[in-house]
């Protein structure tokens, strides 16, 4: 009985310590409280979407990289409903420091308590690249990210739906000034 316990404690220790490891280097994609951001912030914002074929995610994290000198990630949790689609297009607003980046790979990591750990892939050989400028809102476009691509023709593609995803973040995040956003 105390072999089983332990092993139950130890895997809940280890489960527990991977979650908080995945996700200590992400930021949140949109945040639910109210943003601050106008002209005369030093970052700039970078905004856009993710769209998804299904509502039914492969992975529990997918996580989508930042380009800068330190790399940084923003995840998308497909364990919540997305804003747009059926559930299916998550939006983002991320503060960005001022320059020039890309999105150029995208962690995808499975916990599992069956398996004792978790599991990741990464998938790159693309790039969207971004400028940022101080005080400005950048639209990126909408990442469509095909998970379900078995033959793994076309796993990211970007699409322009800049009026749809503007208005649903001036629903959103009405406290920010959409006006001067850049498509």
């Amino acid at each position: 009985m105390k072999n089983k316990l332990f092993k139950i404690t130890t895997l809940s220790i280890v489960l527990f310590s991977t979650i908080i490891l995945v996700q200590s280097c992400a930021v949140a994609s949109l945040p639910s409280k109210p943003m601050n951001f106008t002209k005369s912030s030093e970052n700039g914002l970078l905004v856009g979407s993710v769209t998804f074929p299904t509502n039914k995610p492969n992975f529990d994290g997918y996580f989508f990289k930042l380009q800068y000198n330190k790399s940084q990630e923003f995840e998308i949790d497909r364990n919540q409903i997305g804003q747009l689609d059926d559930g299916r297009t998550y939006l983002f607003a991320i503060k960005r420091p001022v320059g020039d980046f890309e999105i150029s790979s995208v962690r995808l990591a499975s916990i599992s308590i069956f398996r004792a750990g978790n599991y990741e892939v990464k998938i790159g050989g693309f790039s969207i690249p971004y400028e940022i400028k101080k005080g400005e809102i950048t639209y990126i476009g909408n990442i469509y990210f095909n998970d379900q691509d078995k033959r793994c023709d076309t796993v990211v593609k970007l699409n322009n739906k800049f009026k749809r995803d503007i208005d649903a973040l001036k629903t959103i995040q009405p406290s920010i000034n959409w006006s001067n956003v850049k498509n």
